[in-house]
């Protein structure tokens, strides 16, 4: 597989006629999301990934529009737009405004989950993708995820019914999670009422956290796994095993990095918000890294020791 890949390269989704493109853009934390996408629509990306917690849908869509309306022959189904619902309605009074304001915030209720004031639910998931197609100006989302496991089995399944909605209307072309772990989709699956296997699981995967349970299952199931932060923030870049392999390749750490993820099976969405970098995470293929290469990188695991953000799929019942 590795050798054929190249920048159009896509992965089948379960339960679905989707295609997923094995490189796209994050948007997390975007300080020009507008323009950042629009940057990666025309060096060739196809896939951007934007979530409600991120506060950039508007900006996400803009850019998708303005792109389609600049590039005739290019239509909406060529690009691959996924968005994620948030835990709690962003929309009230109590909630910050900005991703800035959330992350400069104290103490805040984003992880109030007494009732009327989750979103998981069988309604607050089609209210909720309504919000996020309002936002963003699209008419459809080809993904659209639960973002996290935290507000419980009971909240998930009913939520994930509401999705089963939306992807069955067509609002959402696919539909999947994030930060689930095995035992968390197994646990929905033994619905009866449940009848879409999640497409997609979005978790943080990259050398130094492998996730090699999470992998392994969603693997048996057909689910594919999208590594967000593959490039650990830019934190173990200095890595001397990655050091090594990137002189020899005469390619970038990041490149690097990206280039396994991409060999492992995975999609990735790395996030930049600088041209150049954006251009270089694309520049992935026409190469590739050897088996002995392979190797080494996955000696670097350090299970989540290695994880870089917040989220333990297994910490949540």
């Amino acid at each position: 597989m590795s050798a054929q890949l190249t920048l159009e390269s896509k992965l089948p989704l379960p339960s679905s006629d989707v295609r997923i493109p094995v490189l796209g853009l994050g948007v997390c934390v975007s300080s020009r999301c507008e323009q950042s996408v629009l940057s990666a629509l025309e060096k060739g990306y196809r896939s951007v990934d934007t979530a409600q917690i991120y506060y950039n849908e508007r900006e996400t869509g803009t850019a998708v529009n303005k792109f389609l309306s600049q590039n005739p022959s290019i239509k909406r189904s060529d690009i691959f737009v996924c968005s994620k619902l948030w835990e709690v309605d962003l929309s009230r009074s109590d909630m910050p405004t900005s991703f800035d304001e959330l992350c400069n915030s104290g103490p805040w209720p984003l992880n109030s989950l007494e009732a009327g004031h989750t979103t998981y639910s069988r309604e607050g998931a089609l209210a909720g993708i309504r919000k996020s197609l309002e936002t963003s100006g699209l008419d459809y989302f080809d993904l659209y995820l639960l973002h996290n496991p935290r507000p419980g089995a009971a909240a998930r399944h009913e939520a994930w019914l509401g999705l089963q909605e939306a992807f069955k209307s067509g609002k959402a072309k696919a539909i999947g999670v994030s930060n689930w772990s095995p035992q968390h989709i197994d646990n929905l699956m033994a619905h009866s009422d449940v009848d879409i296997l999640p497409a997609v699981n979005q978790i943080e995967f990259h050398p130094w956290n492998q996730q090699r349970v999470i992998l392994d299952y969603c693997r048996s199931k057909g689910i594919v796994v999208t590594a967000y932060s593959p490039l650990t923030q830019g934190k173990r870049l200095g890595d001397p095993v990655i050091k090594k392999i990137s002189e020899k390749h005469d390619k970038t750490a990041a490149q690097v990095v990206l280039r396994w993820c991409l060999q492992m099976g995975i999609s990735i969405i790395p996030k930049s918000d600088r041209d150049a970098r954006i251009a270089e995470n694309a520049d992935l293929f026409g190469w590739s890294l050897h088996d002995e290469d392979m190797a080494q990188i996955e000696t670097l695991d350090e299970g989540q020791k290695g994880n870089i953000g917040e989220w333990d799929p297994f910490a949540y019942e």
